[in-house]
């Protein structure tokens, strides 16, 4: 069966597979990542349902087995949990999880880590898509906004869409360092916090800096002699070679002229000859033609214009004698001149192959080398410089970092605290919870230890019961008491712009004033977040923004789990049963008429 609200996955999809659905709009709502909605299909009693969830707080509620846990088994896949074939629908081929997550603008962590694996993340919505065949475990299929991904990158970017919060499961919790960021962001208001948080970010910084030109000179340094030497070979070399700009394509030209010397001496002593020096040349018979011309013009005007011409031409004719003259001068005085030529344009060929291709690389290869040489003699008065600016700022990296770790070590206590005293809300009297801040304040610190955070290592233990010991929250594997624990956590250190959260069990072993308590502490949390919580009490359901049903019903032989948004009228009939079971009583009805008036 299709939930109402499908028309949302149609313009997706394009598959048109229902109408109707509640979308609930928060007035004022801040911007947070919010899960706008989820299809399975053809897992476990699931043959097809979709949620289209709001912003705010979201409560599933259903009778015991109708399948509130499988939905969020199926949201859980989507984050990268483990699949298992035997999750499949029998009969069918595979099945598939899909979901959609909006935000108007994506963090530039989880753009980054998308674009590494070749994702489009630049729109404000994530659509991840899980497959599971049947029969093929590890065979399935996984994309990230229409681009096929692998399992891991689920997990990696599960921490910025979704935080799961029961059956021992939490994304952020995993990670270790999650408690150094919980612990900063219950002080997000300190401005001497994060003035210190800034100076250990900025000291580390200028460090990581200062190191890699500390190692760039050390290198240099332990090479120093041999590359000197090299470097001055290289240099005596060019410069005894001495070549200049253009040189070569000069000299080209040249051995090109020189290479036709005879036949340019020939020429040119034919043309000279031909021109001024023998007894017909072109120049005595030119003055007889312009003593006729001239003639002609008296007697015909219209040769006289001929006669403006007369000194322009015996001019050019002039010069060009002269150059003819002194051009068989030059070629005759220049014996053995081909021989240098091709000697120095030897020389260049070579210079070119050795250092750059082309006479400009030579020419800037030295000049490379009388820098490195420069380099060279002051590489060790450099080294000294930036060891001395180093321990400076290392010295400044540790002040800060101290500073920061006696405020983490006060803010700690606070939120320790203030945690405590929400468990004692939620009926876990019992209940310490120990917030571990380590660092190197006794002694001097490996430098492997200093990060950008600062020197700090911080460690989240719990206990629920008394008499045991406290031991690392990441291992607590009560889904329940784990559920109230983290909504305690929330409450006390929630921020907006996270993770959707997701409690399941949130409700285990409680009642009356309790579940009043917690009811009021989700709806309070939702200002910031989204919250997605399964729940089987009615004071919880009350407080709802998005009320959805899970239903179980039996057709032709099969299990179907369907899921039903509530309207007004709806959640009242569903808090009705869940205050007086299967018979739904007057008395009932009223008493959940009431308690969604006053706490919706």
């Amino acid at each position: 069966m299709v939930s109402p609200g499908a028309p949302r996955l149609a313009e997706a999809l394009g598959d048109s597979v229902g109408e109707g659905g509640l979308w609930y709009i928060a007035p004022g709502k801040p911007d947070t990542f919010m899960l706008s909605w989820i299809r399975v299909r053809n897992l476990a009693v699931i043959e097809e349902l979709q949620v289209d969830f709001g912003p705010g707080l979201n409560l599933l509620t259903g009778e015991t087995g109708a399948g509130k846990t499988i939905l969020i088994d199926a949201l859980s896949l989507i984050l990268g949990a483990r699949a298992s074939t035997e999750l499949v629908r029998t009969g069918a081929e595979q099945a598939f999880v899909e979901a959609a997550f909006e935000l108007d603008e994506l963090p530039q962590p989880l753009i980054q880590r998308l674009s590494e694996a070749g994702i489009d993340a630049e729109g404000s919505e994530i659509l991840v898509r899980r497959e599971l065949p049947a029969g093929k475990a590890g065979k399935g299929r996984v994309s990230v906004n229409s681009v096929a991904a692998a399992a891991t990158l689920l997990r990696d970017i599960a921490p910025f869409l979704v935080d799961i919060h029961g059956q021992g499961e939490s994304a952020a919790l995993a990670r270790t360092e999650a408690g150094l960021e919980l612990l900063d962001l219950s002080a997000r208001g300190q401005p001497r916090y994060q003035a210190e948080k800034q100076s250990v970010l900025d000291a580390y910084g200028g460090l990581l800096e200062l190191e890699q030109e500390e190692a760039e000179l050390a290198d240099e340094a332990r090479d120093a002699d041999t590359r000197r030497e090299y470097l001055a070979f290289q240099l005596e070399e060019i410069t005894r070679a001495n070549p200049q700009p253009g040189e070569d394509e000069v000299l080209q030209e040249e051995r090109r002229l020189l290479s036709h010397g005879e036949r340019l001496r020939a020429l040119t002593e034919g043309a000279y000859g031909a021109l001024y020096e023998e007894e017909a040349s072109a120049l005595a018979r030119l003055a007889q033609v312009w003593k006729q011309v001239e003639e002609l013009a008296e007697i015909d005007a219209r040769l006289k214009p001929f006669l403006t011409s007369r000194e322009t031409v015996g001019a050019q004719l002039d010069d060009l004698a002269l150059f003819l003259r002194d051009y068989r001068g030059r070629i005759a005085s220049a014996p053995g001149r081909l021989d240098d030529v091709e000697l120095r344009l030897a020389e260049l060929e070579r210079l070119k192959k050795k250092f750059g291709g082309a006479l400009q690389g030579v020419l800037a290869h030295r000049e490379e080398c009388e820098k490195g040489l420069a380099r060279l003699k002051d590489s060790s008065q450099l080294l000294g410089e930036i060891r001395e600016k180093k321990g400076r700022v290392a010295a400044q990296y540790l002040a800060a970092a101290r500073a920061l770790s006696k405020r983490r070590k006060a803010a700690a206590k606070t939120l320790q605290t203030n945690v405590v005293r929400e468990l004692r809300d939620l009926a876990m009297e019992k209940a310490r919870f120990a917030i571990d801040v380590s660092d190197s304040e006794d002694a001097e610190p490996e430098r492997a230890a200093w990060r950008p955070t600062g020197l700090d290592t911080v460690e989240l233990r719990f206990s629920a019961n008394p008499g045991e010991d406290l031991r690392p929250l990441a291992r607590f594997a009560s889904g329940g008491e784990l559920s109230r624990f983290m909504l305690a956590l929330k409450s006390v250190a929630a921020g907006g712009g996270e993770s959707t959260l997701v409690f399941d069990e949130v409700d285990v072993g409680i009642g009356g004033r309790v579940a009043d308590v917690v009811g009021e502490k989700l709806k309070s949390l939702s200002g910031s977040h989204q919250v997605i919580c399964v729940t089987h009490l009615p004071q919880i359901a009350s407080f709802a923004h998005s009320h959805f049903r899970i239903e179980k019903t039996e057709e032709r032989g099969r299990t179907l789990t369907s899921v039903r948004a509530l309207d007004r009228k709806g959640r009242v009939d569903e808090i009705a049963r869940m205050l007086a079971g299967s018979e739904v009583t007057e008395s009932a009805r009223k008493h959940a008429e009431a308690l969604v008036a006053a706490k919706s």
